[in-house]
């Protein structure tokens, strides 16, 4: 991606208690699709949101760092982890900092698109390339209104940008999410198309208000018992999909997570990222990682134990 395209138009919604998947994943779709109404058009701002001010810090931290994303790889030459690191961030207290925006309205910045990179490129990577995504967050909403704190969410896509770009294509009327009254009926099939339930872990269930264009349909663990400290402290792990087969796998990471692993002894969290009963690609990740870099101040997150069946 060019640096011009990288810091996507911004998108401000008045924070509302909305269905759980689709509050969780309300991102700004604009940029790459033609077909994505202008949010500024279809939502009105919210009142205490300083926009300029806003957007000065996102620059200064899209600007901060040049966010690679790696694919490691075992001693037999298959993958073992893909990750992706982000600069510093100044803590001014638990789970905030001065360094990235937040509420009262939720505003969500799609800001890097990095390409993974594999040792010496000699292979190619299980995943494409990743997203990195900001969300200011707002009023309380998800299950049992437990997304509510500022928070990271971090993608890893199994198809190239460029096929996501020109498949995932649908219209927003309201900035956020495909419009199924605007969006052709053969499309909308294709976004709301689940996979099988055997290639999902068991108890993961589909967000049919979650299609978001140029990203697809999200699947939430259903066996999580979400609460507002359950999800500070631990990330939200999803599975992604279009047009039933799998797509991208996601995590959500609150800045009170990234604080947990600074304190950490070996200042690296590991997460266990529920499995499928059936495998639709031949290698898959075991677990999420967060990792604080003491040297730099920065972190590395991304998807470990990926394990060839």
């Amino acid at each position: 991606m060019q640096s011009g395209t990288r810091l996507k138009r911004r998108l401000v919604v008045c924070a509302i208690v909305a269905a759980a998947v689709a509050a969780l994943t309300a991102l700004n779709p604009a940029g790459g699709t033609a077909l994505v109404a202008n949010a500024a058009e279809v939502t009105p701002a919210c009142a205490a949101v300083e926009p300029a001010a806003e957007t000065a810090l996102m620059s200064a931290y899209r600007a901060a760092g040049t966010y690679p994303a790696r694919q490691t790889n075992t001693a037999h030459g298959t993958p073992a982890a893909v990750t992706v690191s982000i600069p510093p961030i100044a803590f001014t207290g638990p789970g905030q900092s001065s360094t990235l925006p937040t509420g009262p309205c939720q505003t969500i910045y799609r800001f890097d698109f990095p390409r993974v990179r594999t040792p010496h490129e000699a292979t190619a990577p299980l995943f494409k390339y990743a997203e990195v995504d900001w969300n200011t967050e707002g009023l309380p909403r998800g299950p049992q209104n437990s997304f509510v704190s500022p928070h990271f969410d971090f993608h890893f896509y199994l198809r190239p940008k460029s096929w996501v770009d020109s498949h995932l294509r649908c219209f927003s009327s309201n900035g956020r999410t495909c419009d199924p009254e605007k969006t052709s009926y053969a499309q909308m099939r294709r976004f709301l198309a689940a996979p099988p339930a055997t290639d999902v872990p068991p108890g993961y269930f589909p967000g049919v208000e979650s299609s978001i264009p140029d990203m697809g349909l999200h699947s939430l663990d259903g066996r999580v018992h979400y609460s507002v400290e359950e999800v500070n402290h631990h990330p939200v792990l999803l599975y992604g999909s279009f047009d039933g087969e799998l797509l991208f796998v996601e995590a959500s990471v609150t800045q009170y997570n990234l604080q947990d692993a600074m304190e950490a002894p070996s200042h690296t969290l590991s997460y266990v990222y529920r499995q499928p009963r059936r495998y639709e690609k031949p290698s898959w990740p075991t677990r999420f990682t967060i990792t604080y870099h003491p040297g730099t101040g920065a972190f590395t997150a991304g998807f470990a134990g990926i394990r060839t069946h």
